[in-house]
């Protein structure tokens, strides 16, 4: 009989798509719940990884801190929102997700980054084990488990959600600006011409997911997940990373800032 593995690494990939390009304060929502599934049973959450793009093509985000909430259903019941991403939380929706909770780790960037910025324009946060006494990073103790009750999971795997609250000013704007107005999207494959200001391929790689928004956060629109750039042109599928359509209309205007819609990746070491 084939031996099980007793580690899983689960990624997830929050959504950031309001004012996206303004700078947070402390205690502003970062990131609502976001679901994930691993496998059923009691898991210790063992590393944290986190891979965070700076601001404008810079490694200046990496050194803040963030609080992660983990949380899980409730008599089968999902966790409320939060409420807006880059938006104080009130404490209504907070005392609502108060029995869902089941941890929460804070990820102090000044000591888990690369401070060297050896990634040039993005950090990694990889330091598996916190011990500093400002920090309270993941250890062997700490313990993740989903709700049985809820229904909607995968055969065999567990849900649980993560939430993330700004303890220090992100920003997750690019100055890579889109090049004239675009009436309408087209459902489908379209390429942007941003010859000005930052470069596109400074900032973007295959596979993320973006929005536009006017230089002030608002206007927002999904636009959909890079297939191909150079330094002067994105081009976008018109879909989420799920397959989704989400730009069949919507216009975008000249200057409009293209951005990330999930700037954050977090990497979950499990053991089991």
């Amino acid at each position: 009989m084939a031996l099980l593995n007793k580690y899983h690494l689960a990624t997830v990939r929050p959504v950031i798509d309001t004012e996206p390009n303004v700078a947070f304060t402390a205690d502003d929502v970062l990131f609502d719940w976001t679901a994930f599934e691993v496998p059923r049973g009691g898991c210790a959450l063992r590393s944290i990884s986190a891979i965070i793009p700076g601001t404008d093509a810079t490694a200046a985000n990496g050194g803040l801190q963030m609080d992660l909430y983990f949380a899980t259903t409730f008599n089968g019941t999902a966790p409320t929102t939060l409420g807006n991403t880059n938006a104080a939380m009130n404490v209504i929706s907070a005392t609502a997700n108060k029995n869902h909770i089941i941890h929460m780790v804070s990820l102090l960037g000044s000591e888990m980054e690369d401070s060297l910025d050896g990634m040039v324009g993005f950090n990694v946060l990889g330091k598996g084990a916190v011990t500093s006494a400002t920090t309270s990073g993941p250890t062997g103790l700490v313990i993740l488990q989903g709700d049985t009750e809820y229904t909607g999971t995968t055969k065999g795997y567990q849900t649980i959600w993560v939430a993330g609250v700004a303890q220090g000013g992100y920003n997750f704007g690019t100055n890579c600006l889109l090049d004239g107005q675009i009436l309408t999207g087209a459902a489908g494959a379209q390429t942007l011409d941003v010859s000005e200001d930052a470069d596109a391929d400074d900032l973007f790689a295959i596979g993320d997911e973006l929005l536009a928004a006017a230089n002030d956060g608002s206007s927002v629109q999904t636009i959909g997940t890079v297939t191909a750039l150079t330094a002067d042109t994105i081009t976008v599928d018109a879909k989420d990373i799920n397959g989704t359509t989400v730009w069949a209309s919507g216009a975008l205007a000249d200057d409009d800032e293209i951005c990330y819609r999930r700037p954050i990746t977090l990497r979950l070491g499990l053991e089991y």
